[in-house]
Parts: C-alpha cells; structure tokens; sequence
C-alpha cells in the first residue's frame, strides 16, 4: 500500500502502558504501528457495519470498502449485520 501521508501520533504515558498490556496479552510480536492499524481497521469495520444499518450507505459501496480489510474481518463485519438485521426483524 502506498504511503499517501505520514501522520505522527504523540501518546501520552497512558496509552503507551495500554499498547504494552495488549502486546504482551497477544502470542506474536506485535509493533505499536501494528496494534493502532488494527484498532483502525477495527473502528473502520464498526463504522461500515453502522451505516449499512441505518441505510447510509449502499451495499455496494459496503462491498467496496469491505474490501479495504482483512478477508477474515470483513466476512466477521458482514455477520455482524446480518445479526443486527435480524435483531431488528424480530423486534
């Protein structure tokens, strides 16, 4: 993936302690740089799974930007939805 922008994060003391609490909770070495990409993915699944909800977006383009993530996390995010419609059905 190309490089469009590089953005660097100042963290305070605390959030350092907490990236190293989860490095040490997970078997493989993980960088920091890792760990945030993976919080971003996951934050970016949340907010697809959101929007496809509340009809903000159209399937398509939720199948576009699923494409954006990890096959696993993706088909995960679809059955997400796919509870949240049910729950909704049924209420």
């Amino acid at each position: 993936m190309k490089v469009k922008e590089e953005t660097y994060i100042r963290l305070e003391e605390e959030w350092i302690h907490k990236l190293d609490v989860i490095s040490s909770a997970v078997e493989e070495p993980l960088t920091q740089k890792r760990m945030v990409e993976g919080a971003i993915d996951h934050l970016f699944s949340n907010a697809l799974r959101f929007l496809y909800r509340d009809g903000e977006i159209t399937k398509e383009c939720l199948e576009d930007q699923l494409e954006l993530l990890e096959e696993w996390q993706a088909e995960r995010t679809w059955e997400q939805i796919e509870e949240d419609l049910n729950k909704r059905s049924r209420a």
